[in-house]
């Protein structure tokens, strides 16, 4: 497995401005997106994929699953070094923004990836999640999780940079609205894509609609997803366990996010 070369000045970023906490959480609220910009350095984003890439390569088959769209994979992720950084899972300006949207005691429930190879196809519109209460509720709640992606490459049109509908998060079906897919509604819909570079982070409500666009590319559109959700959910998906050797050398603030997931020897 490829190592990470030392990184002492990524391991605590700087703290946000208040302004700059508050212009994120609004863009939370109001569009169910908001771009974190240079959260890590670029170098330290190559040497991630590229470890990235050869645990993939790795994998058996039946360890990677086929996503809707054909050449896109999700893999569980494991909390190993060098995917358990505590400046991935427990990220110091992450936990900040999110504090104040999912509660100070939120905590990791899933840790995904998400590959589109080249010549991968358009994937149908979807959430990851729905309302908590779905067709009884007539109005949006306050989001109950979110997902953090971090691209391990810059993300463009041409290599399949996720299509987002902004602000959808705050739709909430009627029973009759369960029977229309959600690629025959867009239409009615501004849409954009999540273009952005290395090194930048993106935080999404799981209720965002969605897809994955084709990658024209010649190498694979790859990031990492990990969701966070308040601490009284109980969603916590099976794959994720903690290897004991992790948590002994985890900081608080990680042993605090995954205080609720299973530890295990190895």
């Amino acid at each position: 497995m490829t190592s990470l070369p030392p990184a002492p000045d990524l391991t605590v970023p700087a703290p946000l401005s208040s302004d700059a906490l508050a212009t994120i959480r609004r863009q939370l609220r109001d569009s169910g997106l908001a771009v974190l910009p240079d959260l890590f350095d670029r170098g330290y984003v190559a040497t991630l994929d590229a470890a990235y890439q050869e645990l993939l390569a790795s994998r058996p088959a039946d360890r990677v699953q086929n996503t809707s769209g054909q050449s896109h994979v999700q893999m569980q992720m494991p909390l190993r070094p060098p995917f358990s950084d505590p400046v991935l899972v427990a990220n110091p300006v992450v936990y900040q923004v999110l504090a104040g949207v999912l509660g100070d005691g939120f905590g990791c429930s899933y840790y995904n990836s998400n590959t589109a190879y080249p010549g991968s196809t358009r994937q149908p519109v979807h959430r990851d999640s729905d309302h908590v209460f779905g067709t009884e509720q007539s109005v949006p709640g306050p989001p109950t999780g979110i997902v953090f992606n971090v691209p391990l490459c810059d993300f463009t049109v041409e290599n399949g940079s996720t299509q987002v509908w902004p602000a959808s998060h705050l739709i909430v079906d009627r029973p009759e609205d369960k029977t229309v897919r959600l690629d025959d509604r867009v239409p009615a819909l501004a849409a954009a894509r999540v273009n952005v570079p290395a090194g930048s982070a993106v935080l999404r409500d799981p209720r965002v609609w969605h897809r994955g666009m084709p990658n024209n590319a010649d190498h694979p559109r790859s990031m990492l997803a990990i969701v966070y959700k308040r601490r009284w959910l109980s969603f916590r998906h099976p794959a994720l366990v903690v290897p004991e050797s992790t948590w002994a050398d985890w900081p608080d603030l990680a042993r605090s996010i995954f205080a609720a997931v299973p530890r295990q020897d190895g």
